[in-house]
């Protein structure tokens, strides 16, 4: 299986995914230490978009459903490096995962824009690591 994919597009797509494990374990490691403040590097208070109400979907915040998201993806590529049936399940199914994970970030994004009326950083971060991913993606199966 690993010897039919672009290695190069392979390393790329891990590297992305562990970018936004890293922001996202960034992120819930922040919201539960109250003590010290969401420091934007764009001078910006990105608490008022990570503790809104749209930091929350389906009673999960944003930032654990995208490190359940990176993680899958994670394991999912790594599958397809080792086992053959898994591997092929996971490149089957790679466009749509990476579709949805950038459409809802795009989503987030225009809530930040048009209801929170403020962005945070670490959340546009995530949405450019989530489009990179679907574009990685499809680069990787086609």
């Amino acid at each position: 299986m690993a010897s039919e994919l672009p290695l190069q597009f392979v390393a790329t797509f891990i590297v992305l995914t562990i970018c936004g494990i890293s922001i996202c374990t960034f992120l819930i490691w922040k919201h539960y230490k109250k003590k010290s403040p969401l420091i934007c590097p764009l001078h910006h208070d990105c608490s008022v978009v990570t503790e809104s109400k749209w930091s929350r979907i389906f009673y999960f915040r944003n930032e654990t459903l995208g490190l359940f998201y990176y993680v899958s993806m994670l394991a999912g590529i790594i599958s397809t490096l080792f086992f053959q049936a898994p591997g092929t399940l996971f490149l089957a199914l790679l466009p749509y995962a990476t579709g949805s994970g950038a459409l809802f970030s795009v989503f987030l994004i225009g809530v930040q824009i048009f209801k929170i009326k403020d962005y945070c950083f670490y959340c546009l971060l995530s949405a450019l690591v989530n489009v990179l991913l679907f574009v990685n993606g499809l680069a990787l199966i086609y």
